[in-house]
């Protein structure tokens, strides 16, 4: 299995991109978030929709407490108008620093160790100042598979 085969060309987010754009790119791709690339061309970070989500759908003390929360709690529920603000917010504010990243010649072994050490199920494959695209943790297993025969 060769890490360069299991690559998910994406798009980049962009200075000034909206979030629905991003959102829109990453389930197209069926990845959890994207590079971004900033005004001067260099990939800087990285646009996450569990970022996006958590930092505006979800109040911390939700999450603290989230094992207490109740299951039939309607005001809990995301209105559309919410939504709506959300999505049209740029991306731009909730970029993530220093991604993690792996070079495409890498073995697959040490992309499962860099996202374990970042605490995270993908990463950008960028080889110099040149992005190839996303590897995850599901396109590893789903390759595991296929290797084994399954």
């Amino acid at each position: 299995m060769q890490l360069i085969d299991l690559v998910i060309p994406t798009a980049v987010a962009t200075p000034g991109m909206r979030v629905a754009d991003v959102f829109r790119e990453c389930i197209a791709r069926q990845v959890p978030g994207i590079p971004f690339r900033n005004a001067s061309g260099r990939i800087s970070g990285k646009a996450s929709i569990r970022h996006v989500l958590k930092l505006n759908c979800i109040p911390d003390f939700m999450v603290t407490h989230a094992a207490l929360l109740g299951d039939e709690i309607d005001e809990l529920n995301i209105p559309p108008e919410k939504s709506r603000f959300v999505v049209n917010l740029p991306i731009d504010d909730f970029v993530i620093p220093d991604p993690a990243v792996i070079g495409s010649h890498s073995p697959v072994a040490k992309a499962l160790a860099v996202m374990e050490r970042n605490n995270t199920t993908y990463l950008f494959v960028i080889d110099g100042d040149n992005y190839r695209g996303t590897i995850s943790i599901m396109g590893i297993a789903a390759a595991a598979l296929e290797q084994g025969g399954e």
